[in-house]
C-alpha cells in the first residue's frame, strides 16, 4: 500500500470514503485505476466542515500510471460559475494538503466533470488555476460519466500548459 494513501486513510473517517461517484446527475467512473486509492466525499458530516464553506464534491488520492495523484473533483451537470468551481476545487486541494504527509510530492490534477460548457465559460475556465503546495495547475475537463483515468492520463504534470490544447493555439 502506498504511504500517501495510507496516511490519508488514517486521517479521514471511514464513513467519508466515497462509495458513489455521482451527484446531481453527473458522475465519474473509477475503472482502470489502482485499488490503492481513497476517494473522499467532502459533503460527509464527519469531516465537520462548516456548512457554508465552499468545497468540491470529491477528492481522489491514489496511484495511477506509476505516480501518486491528488485530484479534487467537482461534478456539474447543469449551469455553473467558473470562478465558483475554481474556489470549490481549491478548497478540496487545501483539504487534501492537510491530509497528506509533509514530505508527499504527488502529481496534481483538479478535475471538472461537466454536462455541458458554454463557449464563454470554456474560455474563462482555461485561464483559471488551482494550487496544491508548489504545483499550480489548470483545470482538467471531462464529460460526466467519463473515467477519472482520462483526466489523469491527459494531464501534463510538468507544466502549467492547459491539457488538451496544442502549443501555440489560442
Amino acid at each position: 500500500m502506498n504511504g500517501m494513501v495510507q496516511a490519508v486513510r488514517q486521517r479521514v473517517p471511514d464513513e467519508c470514503r466515497a462509495r458513489s461517484y455521482a451527484k446531481d446527475g453527473c458522475s465519474v467512473r473509477m475503472d482502470g485505476l489502482s485499488a490503492d486509492h481513497v476517494t473522499v466525499d467532502l459533503d460527509c458530516s464527519a469531516l465537520a466542515l462548516p456548512a457554508e464553506a465552499k468545497r468540491c464534491d470529491l477528492v481522489f488520492i491514489g496511484e495511477y500510471g506509476g505516480g501518486c495523484w491528488v485530484a479534487p473533483i467537482e461534478l456539474k451537470s447543469g449551469a455553473f460559475s467558473a470562478r465558483a468551481v475554481v474556489k470549490q476545487l481549491q478548497s478540496g486541494a487545501n483539504l487534501a494538503q492537510q491530509w497528506l504527509p509533509k514530505q508527499a510530492k504527488p502529481e496534481f490534477a483538479p478535475v471538472l466533470a461537466h454536462g455541458r460548457i458554454r463557449r464563454q465559460q470554456l474560455g474563462e475556465l482555461r485561464k483559471l488555476t488551482v494550487t496544491l503546495g508548489d504545483k499550480v495547475r489548470y483545470l482538467t475537463l471531462i464529460k460526466c460519466g467519463a473515467p477519472l483515468r482520462e483526466a489523469l492520463a491527459s494531464h501534463n504534470p510538468r507544466s502549467k500548459r492547459q491539457p488538451g490544447r496544442r502549443r501555440g493555439s489560442r
